[in-house]
């Protein structure tokens, strides 16, 4: 989503329909609230220096902005 290779919704589209999970990340992070993600996030790295915690630069401006990635 953030290099513009694919949109939200599908994303969405292949975590469901191909990894057949029941939401899709997108979903889980508007559920959860962007700004809980990134706290996580940033959390989870501080403590084990893993680039895979590493938050995105999208995730971090959604949750500055108050915004959702699938509701706006």
């Amino acid at each position: 989503l953030y290099l513009g290779v694919a949109s939200a919704p599908d994303l969405e589209t292949a975590m469901t329909a191909g990894v057949n999970y029941p939401k899709g990340l997108l979903a889980w992070a508007d559920e959860l609230g962007p700004l809980q993600v990134l706290s996580t996030l940033d959390s989870l790295f501080a403590d084990y220096h893993d680039p895979r915690y590493r938050a995105s630069p999208l995730l971090r401006r959604v949750a500055a902005n108050h915004q959702l990635f699938l509701k706006g």
